[in-house]
């Protein structure tokens, strides 16, 4: 078990850093190449915190979100997904914490009770965080296939059905990927939680019973005999 948690505690880093680069990513939608038959010349793309726009031969230009106002970046989602992202994201550093923590390369748990429920605690965490960033890129995805058909960041302004097309970028399916690896580990975390309870209630009956077939009343043989 010791070692599967290993292993488990290494894809929760893996995840972990997925989860960043979807937080900082500009490529949760990007733009059709050929749209309608026409051949684009220059490549869109916008994340969670900006948009961007790279001519063929040439270097990206972004710029922040922010300038298109709340109001309207809550209208087309992009608060929710921030908000569930950076969820996900604490959620997932506290269950690789709580995971190293029920680990045998740490002595930050000391007895097996202890690492039981830092287990506890980082299947719970990694739960929370699969389901987070699920949530966000599945919701995310649903508007770009559905409402984001034709999108266009004007300045200062977004507006529906001018001409770019969407598809699904990159930090999407890193998303799903991260998501896959949370719940996994966490039913991974789970299982070792269950173990070492298990494992802490039998050491708990020997700690308290240690000599008892020992004892003088367990032995008749070995008790003392009476002299007159």
């Amino acid at each position: 078990m010791g070692a599967i948690r290993t292993i488990g505690i290494a894809l929760s880093f893996l995840a972990v850093c997925m989860t960043f680069y979807c937080l900082g990513s500009t490529h949760w939608a990007t733009s059709v190449s050929n749209n309608n038959g026409i051949q684009t010349t220059v490549e869109k793309s916008m994340g969670l915190w900006k948009y961007c726009e790279k001519p063929t031969n040439g270097n990206a230009q972004c710029q922040k979100l922010s300038q298109f106002g709340i109001a309207q970046l809550a209208q087309y989602g992009f608060i929710g997904f921030r908000v569930l992202v950076i969820i996900g994201l604490i959620a997932a550093l506290a269950g690789f914490v709580s995971g190293v923590a029920s680990s045998d390369a740490v002595n930050l748990a000391s007895t097996k009770k202890q690492k039981g429920q830092a287990a506890g605690g980082a299947a719970g965490c990694f739960s929370i965080a699969g389901v987070m960033i699920l949530a966000a890129t599945s919701w995310a995805a649903n508007n770009i296939i559905k409402r984001w058909k034709n999108m266009q960041m004007q300045q200062g302004s977004i507006s529906i059905n001018a001409g770019t097309q969407w598809t699904l970028g990159a930090a999407i399916y890193t998303g799903w990927c991260a998501a896959g690896i949370f719940i996994g580990v966490a039913l991974i975390m789970f299982i070792g939680c269950c173990s070492d309870s298990n494992d802490g209630d039998e050491d708990e009956e020997e700690q308290y019973h240690p000599g008892y077939q020992t004892s003088e009343y367990s032995v008749p043989s070995q008790k003392k005999p009476d002299y007159v």
